[in-house]
């Protein structure tokens, strides 16, 4: 999710007031190579601001300069306000902002929707790192974010931070039943309600720029699962318990 704002700031001896808004701001790659064009970002909790600027004008001009400088404004093709003179006016910085969000990870369990007394279920996240994309000064920007933490509310009071996102005991090569680094076994019947929240590293790229990391993590909520434990003694099996076979508590 990306989300765009524009700020316009002129500098100048004399400036006309301005009854339309300016266009968006934008940046050259000559510019970026001189070095009046900077761009920076930060982590906000929830998400990245990328921002920008690029000055103009401002020249300094011998005396015997003459003709305006290239016009600060430009809205609708024309020129808004009086353009400094050579030599004689201050610089116009035009300014950028860009605000990039994660996308929103999902989590999943297994058995679907519901769970046994004192057996493992198993939970996971698909979330993965992704780049979210947008301009800046006219130029593409990016944003990568990595996912380094899931911290999950099991509903019963348990907590777990972890930095594996889990996966499904088939994919981890395991039966069904068994505890996975992401599992969890409830000790009360009833339904409970799981969330998860995802921390996430960034970094971000400008123009053809390499890619530069933030200090500070993103968090992202995922959707809520709701889980119906159910009592050991509702699952049929058709021989003694032992521990881990399908439908007996652990231990």
């Amino acid at each position: 999710m990306v989300r765009r704002f524009a700020v316009v700031m002129i500098v100048a001896l004399a400036t006309t007031a301005m009854t339309t808004p300016a266009t968006a701001a934008s940046c050259s790659g000559a510019q970026i190579a001189a070095g009046t064009c900077s761009v920076g970002g930060g982590t906000t909790g929830t998400g990245v601001d990328l921002w920008g600027g690029v000055t103009t004008g401002g020249s300094s001009g011998g005396a015997d300069s003459d003709g305006p400088d290239e016009c600060p404004v430009v809205v609708n093709g024309q020129c808004v306000g009086s353009s400094p003179p050579k030599g004689g006016g201050g610089p116009t910085t035009v300014s950028d902002l860009e605000s990039f969000r994660p996308r929103s990870p999902q989590q999943f369990v297994e058995p679907t929707g519901w769970a046994i007394q004192r057996i493992p279920a198993n939970f996971w996240s698909t979330a993965k790192t992704h780049v979210v994309s947008g301009r800046l000064l006219d130029n593409p920007a990016d944003v990568r974010f990595s996912p380094v933490l899931y911290q999950r509310s099991f509903g019963d009071g348990s907590r777990q931070t972890i930095a594996s996102p889990g996966d499904t005991w088939r994919e981890l090569g395991q039966s069904p039943w068994t505890r996975t680094v992401t599992s969890h076994s409830y000790d009360e019947v009833g339904d409970v309600r799981v969330r998860l929240v995802v921390w996430y590293s960034a970094a971000f790229r400008f123009g053809s720029q390499g890619w530069r990391r933030l200090a500070g993590l993103v968090k992202s909520r995922a959707n809520d699962l709701t889980v119906s434990v159910l009592s050991a003694d509702t699952v049929l099996v058709d021989r003694p318990c032992s521990p881990g076979a399908f439908g007996c508590p652990d231990g």
